[in-house]
């Protein structure tokens, strides 16, 4: 099973002052078919990696402005997942296509560039 972490750019969220977690959590447009394979969640603002979280549940919003849009429960990822990820930034802001909020990068492919 492919295993990714899912990178979102949270810098408007958090000028708007929300936590790292509200910020991170959602409401994102993202493949509703790669959510199985989602285990972390990593936040990046500024072009830092600065907080990763751990999904239990994700949720699709049914109505409104937002509707199609998901975002996650869950709780912090082990602090090994958040310097892995810090350690390796500069390659892992590469996988953000020009101007988007979304981006991933498989664990294997994190732990082969380490």
């Amino acid at each position: 099973m492919k295993e990714e972490i899912l990178l979102l750019k949270i810098h408007n969220a958090l000028k708007e002052g929300k936590d790292y977690y509200e910020a991170t959590r959602g409401n994102w447009k993202i493949n509703k078919g790669r959510i199985p394979y989602i285990q972390y969640v990593a936040g990046v603002s500024d072009g830092k990696v600065v907080c990763a979280f751990q999904p239990s549940k994700w949720e699709i919003i049914e109505e409104g402005s937002e509707k199609g849009r998901k975002r996650f429960e869950g709780t912090e990822a082990p602090l090994e997942i958040l310097k892995k990820l810090q350690n390796t930034e500069e390659k892992v802001l590469k996988k953000f296509g020009r101007g988007s909020a979304v981006a991933y990068i498989s664990l294997s492919e994190l732990n082969s560039i380490l």
